[in-house]
């Protein structure tokens, strides 16, 4: 969902909890705090005075926790993670820009990928700020196979395999073979295996998968 620019998300700051660190690294704090779609922040302070920081001219931004995640946490352990849903999605709305919010799209990306919906998951984890998370990486990679993007998959392994990281590299190596294995290119899915058994040993969990792929597909 996209929001007007001139739309202000709700209010998410209370009780000194809100603050803004500037480009300088300090760190100002007020009872009240709001973020606008374009990730324009607008910091009130104790003392009354109003602060506005446009997207770039802050670190970070944060708010109070909203409670509508301490109510997702304990649906998602008690295994009611559909009835959660809702109430992440309100902690990602109220909170955009706010740190919160970032939680909040973690814990519908996991619940999506690991209840099967792929493509939503795939939203979900490319609104992820930090994308280095090597977990959230692999299932973003394995949802977009999931979901039939094949094309956008098959773009970011090739990205990750010339990104220079050779834990990306193997990993991406392993999992466009089994796309091209489950494509019907069996010669091509060894190749790509083949490569991570011979070339990049340190990686040993990638290293152990390529080999029992190899076996199942009997190649």
């Amino acid at each position: 969902m996209r929001w007007p620019i001139s739309l202000c998300l709700m209010l998410c700051g209370s009780i000194q909890a809100a603050y803004v660190v500037n480009n300088a690294g300090r760190k100002i704090s007020g009872p009240e705090i709001s973020a606008a779609a374009d990730g324009r922040v607008t910091l009130k302070t104790a003392g009354g005075q109003v602060m506005t920081f446009q997207k770039g001219q802050y670190r970070s931004a944060a708010a109070d926790r909203p409670t509508e995640l301490d109510i997702a946490e304990k649906l998602l352990r008690d295994g009611q993670g559909g009835k959660a849903v809702p109430y992440l999605q309100r902690a990602k709305e109220k909170c955009r820009f706010l740190q919160w919010d970032q939680t909040a799209i973690q814990l519908l990306a996991d619940y999506y990928y690991e209840s099967g919906q792929y493509a939503l998951a795939v939203r979900e984890y490319q609104q992820l700020e930090d994308p280095s998370i090597p977990q959230n990486q692999n299932r973003l990679r394995d949802a977009l196979m999931r979901s039939g993007e094949l094309d956008a998959a098959l773009q970011v392994l090739n990205a990750d395999i010339s990104s220079g990281s050779r834990a990306a590299a193997a990993q991406a190596y392993v999992m466009r073979g089994k796309l091209k294995a489950e494509n019907g290119d069996a010669a091509g899915a060894k190749r790509d295996w083949m490569k991570v058994t011979t070339f990049f040993k340190a990686q040993e969990d990638a290293v152990t998968e390529a080999e029992n792929l190899l076996k199942e597909n009997e190649l």
